[in-house]
């Protein structure tokens, strides 16, 4: 005999039916977030462990000329596969109510944005690689390039496991394709294959990720596509695939490619994937768990309001000395670690360094600005962004890297301000007041730094090594005092702060 179904069940997906979710969390959120930080701390610390020893294994053996070229095929892969529609994973995440159907219409979607975009890059690799004088770049572009299609099949469970606060299992994905990437890329290396090694892994990377994805859900595709359900994920998909465009785009790569070869390229790009490490893991804990807990507290602003600026403050606490400080030490750290070949690229890590004070809060507001809907505005503030980083390059270049890069961190100081207006606005609060929060984080620092130049100067004579390990010990403690004397009472509130976000 048939079961009559209860009302309203007949309206569920099987999937649904089955007992899958993919509802926000609506309670228990601090008790998620704060597990999340602990994984995300693991998807953070582990990949930059690997990272940094692959980096220093790499950096000794391979020259500027080869990082260059790598880097360059890498900026133009990015550059097509920016294009994809990625940002619907994102409205995945935001959206208040998902089905089945959405996630099926979306991975479809991407899959078939990978074919064409892996496709156009496959065309465009030889004239490329001839325009820039590369023998060798086509071949780098079709290697690189090709992990598009396993990015962009994975967007959906990534997405899943993001709304659903999953961060055990995506710090599992990300530990994986860490550890994958680095065995591939040390094994070539060690058999001889140079800047391949750095190819190679990249492309295993991505598929170690996305095969550990699909293992994490319980969502598996089926075949169908449903065009309402596509529009009604359409603006904000739309709008964050344009953020992504922004935001991954390798325009000041490709430029610095074109316009100075890839010895100076391979120069930038060393010091910005310092810049990048240093901010992952900084930041990657934060910016993993803030959307999906910023997006579930839309509907609660005293709660929004207090969550952020907390997490701000964490933010800017550390990255505010790591930064600064990095500057001071990179004049012994950068021969001492990487081998003298990189000693020109002490003064771009320097002016990366300024960057990186902003990059940190730049995450975080991000997520805020996204999390509440407002993701065209992010768009348009990183769109003016590119632009002006694109015509500073083209201004500076000729002066050589350093002052270029010098020129962005100014460029980046002087603009950053209108996002601190924005988010400022979505937190119904005064500028000045949300500007506050830097206060003690940014005195600490610069007196850190001012504490730790001159240390260097009166141990000028000492070993490297010992300079070095003066200068953190002395910097650190300097900055850990004034911070904890003038910000006691704002840590002190850190933990109420989450505990107000169980209900």
């Amino acid at each position: 005999m048939e079961k009559t179904p209860m009302p309203g069940e007949k309206d569920k997906l099987p999937s649904q039916q089955a007992g899958d979710s993919y509802q926000h969390l609506k309670s228990g959120r601090a008790k998620a977030a704060i597990v999340g930080v602990a994984w995300s701390t693991m998807n953070s610390l582990v990949p930059l462990v690997v990272s940094v020893g692959v980096f220093t294994i790499t950096s000794r053996y391979l020259s500027p000329a080869e990082f260059g070229v790598v880097a360059f095929a890498a900026g133009i892969a990015s550059f097509a596969s920016a294009i994809a529609p990625i940002g619907f994973g994102e409205a995945i995440v935001q959206n208040t109510n998902i089905e089945k159907k959405h996630l099926d219409s979306v991975f479809w979607l991407c899959v078939a944005a990978a074919v064409i975009i892996y496709g156009g890059l496959l065309l465009a690799a030889w004239p490329l690689s001839g325009m820039s004088g590369e023998e060798q770049l086509a071949a780098f572009i079709a290697v690189i390039g090709a992990r598009v299609i396993f990015d962009l099949a994975a967007t959906v469970p990534n997405a899943l496991l993001t709304r659903s606060m999953s961060f055990d299992r995506l710090a599992l994905r990300t530990t994986l394709a860490a550890v994958v990437s680095a065995v591939v890329c040390l094994t070539t290396l060690a058999m001889g294959y140079g800047a391949w090694a750095l190819a190679i892994s990249q492309l295993s990377a991505a598929m170690a990720a996305s095969v550990a994805a699909f293992l994490s859900v319980k969502w598996k595709p089926s075949l169908h596509v449903d065009k309402a359900s596509l529009s009604e994920l359409k603006r904000f998909g739309l709008f964050a695939s344009g953020n992504r465009i922004l935001t991954t785009v390798s325009v000041d790569q490709v430029m610095v490619g074109f316009l100075l070869g890839t010895t100076p390229l391979g120069l930038y790009g060393f010091a910005q994937r310092i810049h990048q490490i240093l901010s992952q893991l900084i930041v990657g804990v934060l910016s993993s768990v803030s959307f999906p807990l910023l997006s579930s507290l839309r509907t609660e602003q005293t709660k929004l309001r207090e969550v952020f600026l907390s997490a701000t403050f964490v933010s800017s606490a550390v990255s505010f000395p790591v930064f600064l400080g990095l500057a001071v030490v990179a004049r012994d750290l950068i021969p001492f670690v990487f081998g003298t070949q990189w000693v020109d690229a002490v003064l771009p890590l320097q002016a990366f360094c300024v960057i990186g004070l902003l990059t940190s809060i730049g995450v975080l507001q991000s997520s805020l600005i996204r999390s509440q809907g407002k993701v065209d505005w992010w768009m348009w503030y990183m769109a003016t962004n590119q632009l002006l980083t694109a015509l500073t390059v083209l201004i500076s270049y000729s002066f050589g890297v350093g002052i270029m890069v010098f020129a962005i961190a100014l460029k980046t100081l002087l603009y950053w301000p209108v996002s601190a207006v924005l988010t400022a606005k979505i937190l119904q609060m005064n500028t000045w007041s949300y500007l506050k929060i830097f206060t003690v984080p940014l005195a600490a620092a610069i007196l850190m730094l001012l504490g730790t130049s001159l240390l260097h100067e009166y141990l000028g004579t000492q070993k490297e090594i010992v300079r070095l390990l003066l200068e953190i010990i002395f910097g650190a403690s300097i900055y850990v005092c004034i911070t904890f004397y003038f910000a006691r009472d704002k840590i002190s509130n850190l933990k109420s702060v989450f505990k107000k976000t169980r209900s």
